[in-house]
């Protein structure tokens, strides 16, 4: 019966909902910095954008926030089709414009069937609680001169006792256009040493002496352990490794953020 209920009201509310506002407008962005890709054309950075918002009145929004890549070179082409298949509909389609129509069709059918559960019509609880699911992305301004770092998030409320908001970053190599994972940038033999270079920046930042102090006073650490994350941010001068809430730490002590200086993990660097 509830579901019934739900099948007749949705396509109604679903007619009310506003417009999905779909602009591609060029951002300025970045310029020629003298890149090449591996074929030797001279590759040009300029960023677009994309928003999609639709509302379905006293159910739920969703709303996707995105900057690409403009296309015309097989670089901006590999990390436009990357910036689709981690961010926003997991195909490989350099189109990001339209990878976001189809992806944002397939949440409102995803979220309608997570909705049925808690909405009836003639509840008294009906449109009280807002469902969303905000995903954004934008490329970051302070990444080593050799990749372009993107900062990709979801927050979102599906039902349940609080929301979440998960961010991750890709990285991208400015020369191949290929993702860069982290075995790409630390020598992966060493991690135990790497991994206790993390542990002592945590300590410091956090004013603590010992593993158990820092777990007592912040809650990381009692969860799980420390592990070469591929959640990680190249930029200029230092790795910002990203541990997102119940990674390491229950959901109170938010976002964990690890930033060390090349210079203290210069012996375990790849040089290629």
């Amino acid at each position: 019966m509830r579901k019934a209920k739900f099948d007749i009201l949705f396509p109604c509310m679903l007619a009310l909902a506003t417009l999905a506002i779909l602009s591609c407008q060029p951002t300025g962005g970045k310029g020629n910095d003298g890149q090449k890709g591996d074929n030797g054309e001279e590759v040009l950075f300029l960023t677009d954008s994309v928003h999609v918002s639709k509302n379905i009145d006293s159910i739920m929004s969703i709303d996707y926030d995105f900057q690409f890549l403009k296309p015309g070179n097989t670089v901006a082409d590999s990390i436009n089709a990357g910036i689709n298949r981690l961010c926003i509909s997991g195909s490989h389609d350099a189109d990001v414009c339209t990878a976001i129509s189809m992806a944002i069709d397939k949440e409102v059918n995803e979220m309608k069937a997570e909705v049925v559960e808690f909405y009836e019509p003639d509840d008294e609880t009906f449109g009280e609680i807002q469902f969303y699911i905000n995903r954004k992305g934008r490329f970051d301004a302070d990444a080593a001169d050799t990749v372009m770092v993107y900062q990709s998030s979801i927050d979102q409320y599906t039902g349940g006792a609080h929301g979440s908001y998960i961010p991750y970053t890709l990285n991208f190599s400015k020369r191949t256009g290929l993702l860069i994972g982290i075995g790409d940038v630390l020598d992966a033999t060493q991690e135990q040493a790497i991994l206790d270079i993390m542990l002592a920046k945590l300590l410091k930042d956090n004013n603590c002496s010992t593993r158990e102090e820092l777990m007592e006073k912040t809650g990381i650490l009692g969860l799980g352990e420390l592990y070469m994350t591929e959640n990680f941010q190249l930029r200029k001068d230092s790795i910002t490794f990203c541990f997102g809430q119940y990674d390491i730490a229950p959901y109170a002590s938010g976002i964990t953020y690890i930033n060390l200086s090349y210079d203290s993990l210069k012996q375990y660097l790849k040089t290629n």
